[in-house]
């Protein structure tokens, strides 16, 4: 419900989820390059539209912090809060 409200509020500015084309391992760079595309809320899903087809046999990497905890309060008191937030990933091929 939050990720929806905030979306709802600033949809050209949240940045929920990023799509990532991976590199092969023969590709000269070996930079992941964001697939621009857009989002939306489908129900209780948010779906990735991509500006041009996905290509077969390439491997796509899908990063989100929705979800992702910077700390407890347990954390904050024993010091034990991380200090930069990891994102889930998750690869997928096409």
């Amino acid at each position: 419900m939050q990720v929806k409200n905030a979306y709802k509020a600033n949809a050209d500015t949240i940045n929920m989820v990023t799509v990532l084309l991976k590199p092969g391992e023969l590709d000269s760079l070996q930079d992941e390059l964001e697939v621009p595309g857009k989002i939306s809320i489908a129900g209780d899903s948010l779906v990735f539209n991509p500006d041009s087809a996905f290509v077969k046999g390439k491997s796509y990497v899908v990063e989100s912090y929705i979800g992702v905890k910077f700390a407890t309060v347990g954390n904050l008191i024993s010091g034990t809060a991380k200090q930069n937030l990891q994102a889930q990933r998750q690869t997928l091929k096409r």
